[in-house]
């Protein structure tokens, strides 16, 4: 009666536990929320107010591609905050870096052909490529190594091959990759005629390092993705970008941009506004989630766990735990456990990887909540795992 596509496409490892939390909520439970990427940080009012000042009398089409003004919009932030000349025409507007993701595995590839991808990666992308009937074929990075590109990539190559896709910074590890890494992933593009599809959704949330974004690049093989979701707290908004030096793509995106006739008209307008924001906002932003990443490392610390990533981007700490099956207990965490009427959600990291096995220790928090109520979170979960190494231990 159905697809083979949609059954084996997975649930999201990120929402996969919501019924749980529902659940908990229902009997009285307050839950901390570290399982999903939702900013917390207050949309900035330009949005709001450029959607009122600008009102249509009429919410109609925007051109397929998206309004002329965004597109320059986009073309001007680049300029300005990434040092990358980026043309109005190579941007086009989609609902979401998520769409744009989409557009760009329909474009590289056909059913059957296959798209590498460094895991442990966006669970998403797993979705879309079950969609597209694109086989994702994992390239593994170890946090013993904190997640470096491994340097046999030629090994992966198969004659069905089209693109690799990544994200930088990386959702979940907070990796960041440098200029030189970029040009070596290039190199190996190039090479092997394939494309580099890259989601720079988290380019402003950086701590440690200065950002290369992949747009600098001088390349037609390069697609990058974007969107004003996590930057802005606008993740509602769903209005992203895809954005390419390559005329064709562009071109071949477009067509199936006028498949689905336009992005989100008011959302457009807003987000006008919100590329045009200075300097000093992504400061806020950038240094609002930097301490919140140091409180959750320091707690960790305190509570004597020693495997965990120290991002230099995004907003995430990947945490491998003393567990046989972190998705257990993280649903354990909304069925069984509380702590004075509370509890702590996390994303359990199996659904981040497609290599059989890895992953099962590892959760993702999200430090999308004030630093009080994160150190609480944080306690919560700690005191969790006890109770459930003694329960796991009697059984």
């Amino acid at each position: 009666m159905f697809s083979k596509r949609v059954l084996e496409t997975p649930e999201s490892p990120i929402r996969k536990l919501v019924p749980y939390a529902e659940s908990a909520k229902k009997r009285g439970i307050k839950i901390y929320h570290l399982n999903i990427g939702q900013p917390d940080l207050k949309t900035p009012e330009v949005f709001f107010e450029s959607i009122q000042n600008h009102k249509p009398e009429v919410v109609y089409y925007s051109h397929s591609a998206g309004l002329w003004e965004l597109r320059k919009a986009f073309s001007s932030y680049y300029k300005r905050r990434q040092r990358a000349k980026i043309d109005p025409e190579q941007v086009l507007v989609t609902n979401g870096g998520s769409e744009a993701i989409l557009f760009s595995f329909v474009i590289v590839a056909d059913p059957g052909d296959e798209i590498l991808v460094l895991e442990p990666f966006y669970a998403n992308y797993q979705s879309f490529a079950r969609a597209t009937g694109v086989k994702l074929v994992p390239i593994t990075r170890e946090m013993r190594n904190n997640f470096s590109i491994p340097k046999n990539l030629d090994k992966f190559v198969s004659s069905k091959t089209k693109a690799i896709v990544f994200s930088n910074p990386c959702n979940p590890t907070g990796v960041v990759y440098e200029e030189d890494e970029l040009k070596y992933l290039l190199d190996f593009v190039e090479k092997n005629n394939l494309f580099m599809i890259v989601d720079e959704v988290y380019s402003e949330i950086i701590f440690q390092k200065t950002f290369f974004s992949a747009s600098r690049l001088d390349s037609n093989r390069v697609i990058v993705v974007d969107s004003v979701s996590k930057k802005f707290s606008a993740c509602g908004a769903r209005v992203g970008c895809l954005i390419t030096k390559n005329r064709d793509v562009i071109n071949h995106a477009m067509k199936l941009a006028q498949g689905r006739l336009a992005p989100p008209l008011l959302e457009q307008i807003g987000s006008i506004a919100l590329l045009n924001l200075g300097d000093e906002f992504f400061d806020f932003v950038r240094e609002t989630y930097k301490e919140r990443v140091k409180v959750v490392e320091k707690k960790l610390e305190d509570h004597g766990i020693k495997s965990f990533t120290k991002p230099s981007g995004a907003f995430y700490v990947t945490v491998k735990l003393p567990v046989d099956d972190a998705e257990e207990f993280a649903k354990w965490m909304l069925t069984d456990f509380n702590l004075d009427g509370e509890t702590t959600m996390v994303a359990p990291l199996r659904g981040f990887y497609l290599t059989p096995k890895l992953g099962r220790s590892e959760i993702r928090i999200a430090c999308v909540l004030e630093k009080e109520e994160l150190s609480r979170a944080v306690d919560i979960l700690m005191e969790g795992l006890k109770t459930w190494q003694k329960v796991s231990s009697s059984k």
